[in-house]
């Protein structure tokens, strides 16, 4: 179960067990926010409560090994644009 503060590409990669997310069935993990000793105590108290509801515990697991967090898809997204930008130009 990643638990991350929430800053750069984790805020956009990890969807954050919060209420909402838990009932969509959306949650990958946890997130806390500013980074500091506190925010983290209570993102791992988060997860132990979690962890005691099995279900839910392995809906988390099972959401976050489905994501695909690698390059692939932006990195064809990218090159599209760049063609795009480029095409019918000499270089």
């Amino acid at each position: 179960m990643p638990i991350v503060a929430r800053v750069g590409g984790l805020k956009d990669t990890i969807i954050d067990a919060n209420d909402m997310a838990l009932v969509s069935g959306v949650a990958t993990g946890l997130q806390f926010s500013p980074p500091t000793t506190q925010t983290l105590a209570a993102a791992l108290r988060r997860a132990m409560a979690l962890f005691q509801d099995k279900p839910q515990w392995r809906k988390l697991q099972i959401n976050g090994m489905k994501t695909d967090v690698s390059w692939r898809i932006p990195a064809r997204r990218y090159a599209e644009l760049y063609r795009s930008l480029t095409a019918g130009r000499r270089g």
